[in-house]
């Protein structure tokens, strides 16, 4: 095959392509092919529409409804982060107990911001589906720590103890990239 001949199949193949693109059939397929793009962007509109565009897109983006503070509003919650663990530079014990039940209402905020049911924070932790959040087991243990904060009055809590409850808070907001 000669570069001649190999010219002559190109222009032949290429006479084919544009016969093809004349013709009914292919009118046809190209006609097929418009309605269903319609028919597929309609779809993803109405799906869209049922599921509520807003949290959606968050969800879309990040995986699951994630509050803003975990994801535009890093700063501030660095800010208030660093204040509970100010309360550790203390030498007093109440301090460290209500660095750990400051931390826990953040977290609670959070999770109430991510939308899971419940009355409590106990109650939202136990519905949250196993693998959405890594440290979910630490966080159970450190609210359950935070209860007993609440409820017992001779609870003694070291900085040491408090240091080890709060990295477990740290560790929900670290998966998040906040600190």
């Amino acid at each position: 095959m000669n570069f001649d001949s190999f010219r002559a199949y190109i222009g032949q193949a290429r006479l084919e392509l544009l016969n093809f693109s004349n013709s009914p059939l292919f009118s046809i397929i190209k006609f097929l092919l418009e309605v269903y793009a319609i028919v597929i962007i309609i779809d993803i509109v109405l799906l869209l529409i049922k599921r509520g565009v807003r949290t959606n897109i968050r969800e879309a983006i990040v995986g699951m409804n994630v509050p803003r503070e975990l994801t535009t509003k890093k700063k501030k919650m660095k800010a208030r982060w660093n204040n509970i663990r100010k309360r550790l530079e203390s030498e007093n014990e109440s301090e460290y107990k209500v660095a750990i039940i400051e931390a826990d209402n953040i977290i609670d905020d959070l999770i109430k911001t991510m939308a899971y049911p419940g009355e409590s924070m106990g109650e939202r932790l136990d519905g949250i589906p196993e693998g959405q959040i890594e440290n979910l087991e630490g966080i159970k243990e450190a609210h359950k720590i935070r209860n007993r904060i609440i409820h017992e009055t001779n609870l003694q809590i070291s900085r040491e103890y408090a240091e080890e409850i709060l990295k477990k808070y740290e560790a929900f907001l670290g998966e998040f990239e906040v600190l």
